[in-house]
């Protein structure tokens, strides 16, 4: 009975201890509010393991035996090659725009995509708009292809590919998925490669600066973390890659070094975010009360 009993509870420990571990990645995940935010990656969205119970409907197909994060994105071997000559070894060549591979190893996307475009009815004169940076300019005189590193965060986003399709011949089988499962249709922003009504990536951020009165230049535009309980003042310019706006502009996808929700890195309480680039407006700590 004595034994009984001690194997009843070392069984009960055992069932409550992965209990913890997988409520600890998967309940209220990393990086959902300003509470979590710069906490790392383990728990976030981008964290798809099995134990992950909150996004377990990515697992991958086989699943990793060690529950791996990284592996859905980064490998240590094996991965995408650049297209640039001399890039020679294993491994699936790049399209000529995959010019940033940090040992990149999920299938990336291959579609072409539609920019912002806000319409044709947008004004283009009067002082306020004598040089609208609206959608002609980000197309025609700003817009040069979407980047790199926002063509990585699209090979999931734009769910032409499956979140859990990674890994590459020759590896060995156990770090490979087909995958199957695309991303959820509120997470899905480039869908058939259409981005023209969501925030523009791929222009050149201080042209456009130069141009628009309402936008401040680079240098001048910051991430002030100190309305979210931070110390850092963050410019924009530092966030920029090869000088234009991309996704990782404005999102940390490791959730480290921001102290915004939704992997931001700062808050949009009170569209603070927003008004980080944009001057159309003032960031304030607290929500004033209409006299």
């Amino acid at each position: 009975m004595h034994k009984k009993l001690i194997a009843l509870l070392l069984c009960t420990a055992l069932v409550l201890a992965f209990a913890s571990y997988a409520g600890a990645i998967g309940g209220n995940y990393i990086g959902r509010d300003t509470t979590t935010a710069g906490q790392g990656i383990n728990g976030t969205v981008h964290d798809l393991r099995r134990a992950n119970t909150n996004l377990g409907l990515y697992t991958s197909n086989p699943a990793d035996s060690l529950d791996r994060l990284c592996i859905f994105c980064h490998a240590p071997h094996h991965t995408y090659r650049l297209t640039t000559a001399g890039a020679v070894g294993t491994g699936p060549l790049a399209s000529a725009q995959a010019t940033y591979l940090p040992l990149w190893n999920h299938t990336i996307t291959n579609l072409v995509f539609t920019p912002y475009n806000n319409g044709p009815d947008q004004p283009l004169s009067g002082p306020k708009h004598a040089q609208s940076t609206d959608s002609l300019l980000i197309q025609n005189g700003t817009f040069d292809k979407i980047g790199a590193t926002s063509l990585l965060c699209l090979s999931c986003h734009d769910g032409s590919v499956a979140v859990n399709e990674y890994g590459h011949a020759p590896q060995n089988p156990a770090s490979r998925s087909a995958g199957g499962t695309s991303i959820a249709a509120q997470y899905n922003i480039g869908a058939t490669g259409y981005l023209a009504n969501h925030h523009p990536i791929g222009f050149l951020y201080d042209v456009v600066a130069g141009l628009d009165p309402e936008i401040f230049d680079s240098n001048t535009a910051v991430f002030d973390q100190t309305y979210d309980g931070g110390s850092n003042q963050i410019p924009v310019a530092n966030l920029l890659a090869n000088g234009k706006m991309e996704c990782s502009s404005c999102h940390a996808v490791h959730n480290t070094g921001n102290t915004g929700e939704k992997l931001l890195y700062v808050s949009d309480k009170n569209s603070n975010l927003c008004f980080s680039c944009h001057n159309k407006g003032h960031k304030t700590a607290t929500i004033t009360a209409a006299p």
